[in-house]
């Protein structure tokens, strides 16, 4: 698709106001200000997560009824074993497994007509996960309504523990510990470390503040009732868990997170499939934004929308931010010890005497140690909710997350913002 001119004349005013910026406010301040926002941020998080309550668990009698809804598309090659997983569900009461084919053109097909104990609607045509979420949830008969995407695998009690959360009545939905089913190569590795983070400690700190705001994909539990009172599933949203969190926030519900609910779920195994997903799911975090502005700094909705909703806005953006200012400002000086590394080398001089002298080029250097630090932190944290013991085998996949993989999100946050812009096509 091609550049259109407002594409154009949004990023010349970014750059401009950064510009800007720069010149009028002391390098050296911006500096200050950025780092220390993000170290705050991490801060806070850390220091709840020590402050958390122990989870509540609702007594039962009588177990409600729980329909399970998987859409699949071209799921063929998971379609069977997700299936078996969700058989294999211990839940003494009352469930039924719905499975909305949305136009596969694969052998999916064929593989569900030969299962037995579950209900499939075919559709002719493919209409998105969110329309065919729709329609299962309209053929649906329980009170509680489980969401799973064909290519995950809960643990056999993922269930019954994700149905004990339901303490009170405004609660609306229970998500649960999503993971990596496939970490063999190094990106599904890195994959793994940031689903233990995400979905582990970040996700259960906001679950004990009230400020979750993605129902993932892989598996949550909704009530029915509240489903069909806030209206189903956005069929134009590209990040319809996304969506549905908040819309299910402003209508005052809350979202509360199951550790002990282990659910795995394949991750993308190649650079190509990762960068596609996180673009989309980048772009419907833009989209979800505007959408849901109103939330922004509204103390109607709390910690999430006075802290959790605007700081996870505002987070990456200072992110990008600091990029341009950082290199804006150190450029000339990057380059003139390179210069100097290089002539010191040439004449045999000794390299690890000019390192005091290199951290002195810019306080972002101590600062970007504050955050690895940190994120060294939260993934042990990480690490022993999940129940997993970090081996040296682990090491350099940690290790290249903790470093390297921010530039990764960079660049995909950078493509997203252009892309949903430059209202491109959206590609799966």
């Amino acid at each position: 698709m091609a550049i259109k001119p407002r594409t154009i004349i949004i990023f010349a005013f970014l750059l401009l106001a950064v510009y800007a910026v720069v010149k009028v406010v002391s390098f050296f301040w911006l500096v200050v200000f950025f780092n220390v926002l993000l170290i705050y941020i991490n801060a806070v998080f850390l220091f709840a997560y020590f402050e958390m309550k122990p989870p509540g668990s609702m007594q039962h009698g009588k177990l409600p009824s729980v329909s399970i809804v998987i859409p699949n598309y071209n799921g063929a090659q998971t379609i069977v074993q997700c299936i078996e997983s969700v058989k294999g569900l211990g839940y003494p009461s009352k469930k039924e497994i719905i499975v909305v084919d949305d136009g596969s053109n694969d052998s999916s097909g064929g593989l569900l007509e030969k299962m037995s104990g579950i209900k499939v609607i075919f559709k002719r045509k493919n209409e998105g996960k969110a329309a065919a979420l729709n329609d299962g949830i309209r053929a649906a008969a329980g009170e509680l309504i489980a969401t799973i995407d064909s290519d995950t695998y809960p643990e056999p009690d993922s269930l019954v523990k994700m149905v004990a959360q339901f303490t009170s009545a405004d609660i609306g939905a229970v998500t649960g510990f999503v993971r990596a089913a496939n970490a063999r190569g190094y990106i599904e590795k890195i994959q793994e470390v940031e689903y233990l983070i995400s979905f582990g400690f970040f996700q259960s700190v906001l679950s004990d503040i009230n400020a979750v705001f993605v129902t993932p994909g892989p598996m949550s539990l909704f009530k029915a009732g509240v489903l069909k009172e806030i209206g189903g599933f956005d069929e134009k949203n590209i990040t319809e868990d996304m969506e549905i969190a908040l819309r299910l926030r402003r209508h005052g519900y809350r979202i509360v997170t199951c550790l002990e609910a282990h659910i795995y779920t394949q991750v993308p195994s190649t650079m190509k499939h990762l960068f596609r997903q996180r673009v989309r799911w980048y772009r419907g975090k833009f989209f979800n934004t505007v959408k849901y502005r109103d939330m922004l700094f509204n103390p109607r909705f709390g910690e999430f929308g006075l802290f959790t909703f605007p700081f996870s806005v505002m987070l990456e953006w200072c992110i990008v931010l600091f990029v341009f200012v950082f290199i804006a400002g150190n450029i000339e000086s990057l380059a003139n010890f390179a210069g100097l590394f290089a002539a010191w080398s040439s004449v045999g001089g000794n390299v690890s005497a000019l390192i005091p002298v290199t951290l002195s080029v810019s306080p972002s250097i101590y600062f970007y140690l504050f955050g690895v630090c940190f994120y060294s932190v939260f993934v042990y944290i990480s690490h022993n909710l999940a129940g997993d013991k970090i081996s040296i085998g682990k090491l350099p996949e940690i290790a290249l997350f903790i470093l390297a993989y921010g530039l990764f999100i960079l660049i995909v946050f950078f493509v997203g913002f252009y892309r949903e812009i430059n209202s491109s096509d959206y590609a799966w």
